[in-house]
């Protein structure tokens, strides 16, 4: 796959035109200065650019600080880096407002990145609003080598940078005097400078995109990962279809069980029949010739007590009981309309009733009434 990456400057200003270098395969494809660095990378390619076009921004050397740090003995890496935060925190003059990254270098030394907050945050804004969101940003001096042979210096266009081991600073003669007074400059140009920029990920140690200005990542679904919840999805919509058909095969599986134990207990009281229907006709015929089942007294007469329990002023003057099944009852009230209710009552139970009203010597409506189960 194509590695391919643009290099950008870190944007200070609304509508700047920002240097840019295209990388692809660890060679510079193009470069230039344009007000969208994008659109013109594209443009400048011979070929269709690649999809997965990554940028890594570049802060000009005169916006951040650079220290190095004498290394704790006696503390891990992690405690080291933490104390040489706080220490370069301690010494900025507006610390509240500073974002710090450190690292420690091939020497062992640790080194320590400051720029401003309110720096960082504009700038990423104005890269946003270009379609650019940077994996990386990195002081613009880090990527310089260090030499053996003296302080090196290279001219981004936006920004020229000296570099002495971890001294970093903007190329201007009255502070190269201070801080290199002697030693002679060596220019990086030509192919030297292309290869410097052709590598940056190993100076991305000093990675300002950390912490709360860490870049939101996109989580993505690769072919397999699609392809097992595809798989994933399809065996829980079978299962889902499966646990009703089993449990429906189980209920008719219990329930012919259960007729086929219902058939055998009839049969042996009514005898051979062919299905539980059969069977149940059989033992409603068996019981009514036994004056038992549903013409039993205590069907009919329990409805007409219940119906009677639930009307005032009502009362059971006398009950008789038939070998056809019929209750037969007097009921009394002061009132033809206080009956009625305790009528009405039998008849939604599902009973059938005859009722006779009449009025008894003291005044009182008597009602004969017969009730019979259906």
């Amino acid at each position: 796959m194509t590695r391919s990456f643009l290099l950008t400057a870190f944007p200070t200003t609304d509508d700047e035109a920002l240097y840019w270098w295209h990388v692809v395969d660890g060679k510079v494809r193009a470069w230039g200065c344009d007000p969208d660095p994008v659109m013109a990378s594209q443009a400048e390619a011979q070929e269709e650019p690649p999809l997965d076009l990554g940028v890594i921004s570049l802060l000009p050397s005169y916006l951040t600080t650079i220290a190095g740090h004498e290394a704790i003995s006696g503390t891990t890496e992690n405690q080291a880096l933490a104390a040489a935060v706080l220490a370069a925190k301690a010494g900025s003059l507006d610390s509240e407002n500073v974002h710090i990254v450190s690292t420690i270098d091939n020497t062992g030394a640790v080194v320590t990145a400051s720029v401003g907050r309110d720096i960082l945050s504009a700038g990423l804004v104005r890269l946003q609003a270009l379609n650019m969101d940077p994996e990386t940003i990195i002081p613009l001096g880090w990527l310089l080598p260090v030499s053996e042979n003296g302080p090196l210096s290279a001219d981004f266009g936006f920004d020229r940078v000296v570099r002495a081991n971890n001294i970093i600073a903007t190329d201007d003669p009255a502070l190269t005097d201070i801080l290199f007074a002697g030693q002679a400059i060596t220019p990086i140009t030509g192919d030297a400078f292309d290869a410097m920029l052709a590598d940056p990920a190993n100076k991305s140690d000093l990675n300002f995109r950390s912490r709360m200005f860490a870049k939101k990542t996109k989580r993505t679904m690769g072919a397999v990962q699609k392809r097992r919840l595809g798989w994933m999805v399809a065996a829980l919509i079978i299962l889902s279809l499966a646990i009703p058909l089993v449990q429906l095969v189980q209920y008719q599986w219990a329930a012919n069980s259960a007729d086929e134990v219902a058939l055998a207990r009839a049969s042996a009281v009514v005898g051979a029949v062919e299905n539980p229907d059969v069977a149940e006709r059989a033992l409603d015929q068996r019981l009514i010739s036994e004056n038992r089942g549903n013409i039993m007294f205590p069907v009919p007469a329990s409805a007409l007590f219940s119906a009677i329990q639930h009307v005032p002023n009502v009362s059971i003057t006398r009950l008789g009981y038939g070998e056809n099944g019929i209750v037969s009852a007097t009921l009394s009230g002061i009132r033809a309309e206080d009956i009625n209710p305790a009528l009405i009552a039998i008849q939604d139970a599902g009973f059938v009733i005859t009722a006779t009203s009449r009025t008894d010597a003291t005044g009182s409506v008597q009602a004969d009434i017969t009730v019979r189960a259906p």
